[in-house]
């Protein structure tokens, strides 16, 4: 019997047969708690994925700054392109198109982005169950970001019973989920213990932690306003979730051709 204080996972996965490259990506960066890196999360991989798309397809890929609160993201942009502006510079453009909070109904405006065709992230602030919900229903995959320290580690529990519950009524066939762990110190070994307590032997319900840890906190007062240079880390992220989910989809046609 599942252990009722520990997190269910959805793991619910697009069949091959439904699965549409061209189609628009919907990547939900989320987590109940404030704190926990997911703007920078959230804009980081956006910049990855407008980097690439900008060698392959000139597609814009959107961010909607769905934090009730304190909206960063949204300023972020705002103030890269008056600093651009101010100094009149021709060079490289704003890669992202961002809008913000509020929306009257997220869910339709994810699905309308998709539709389209675009690479859509939702940075979803720690105070909105509500608005979480909403935004998973339209999601591939939920990102959830979490410092390795057992005190946020152990709240992990209200998000992922959020999610359980969002991928039940989903618009399509549910959505991967991955644990990132971030402000990891190189000189403790905090993340490794982080991630013996959430994928352990003895965790009844180990949750999908990605082997690429986030080493080092971007600091907002040296990255707000611009367009980061040192993509690495990130970009290694996204490169592991596309591996995984490539490998689960392979294993969907293999099923069905057996």
């Amino acid at each position: 019997m599942a252990d009722p204080s520990e997190p269910t996972v959805p793991h619910q996965h697009i069949p091959e047969s439904e699965y549409d490259p061209e189609e628009g990506d919907v990547t939900v960066v989320g987590c109940l708690k404030g704190g926990s890196t997911k703007t920078t999360t959230a804009n980081y991989l956006a910049f990855v994925r407008a980097m690439a798309r900008k060698r392959r397809k000139p597609r814009p890929v959107w961010v909607l700054d769905a934090d009730t609160i304190s909206q960063t993201t949204y300023d972020w942009a705002k103030e890269a392109k008056e600093k651009a502006k101010a100094a009149g510079d021709k060079g490289v453009a704003y890669p992202l198109q961002v809008e913000r909070y509020p929306f009257e109904d997220l869910g339709d405006r994810l699905a309308e982005l998709r539709a389209q065709g675009l690479d859509v992230f939702a940075d979803i602030g720690g105070g909105n169950a509500a608005l979480f919900g909403e935004a998973l229903k339209q999601a591939d995959r939920l990102i959830v970001p979490v410092s390795p320290s057992e005190f946020d580690t152990r709240r992990l529990l209200p998000t992922f019973a959020a999610a359980q519950s969002a991928a039940l009524s989903h618009a399509r066939n549910g959505f991967d989920a991955y644990v990132l762990l971030a402000k990891c110190d190189t000189r403790t070994n905090s993340a490794r213990d982080a991630r013996i307590r959430l994928t352990g032997v003895e965790v009844t319900n180990p949750l999908p932690v990605l082997q690429t840890e986030v080493s080092l906190l971007v600091d907002y007062e040296r990255s707000l306003g611009k367009i980061p240079k040192n993509l690495d880390e990130y970009a290694m992220v996204w490169d592991e979730m596309m591996a995984a989910e490539a490998r689960q989809r392979a294993a969907v046609q293999t099923g069905a051709a057996n």
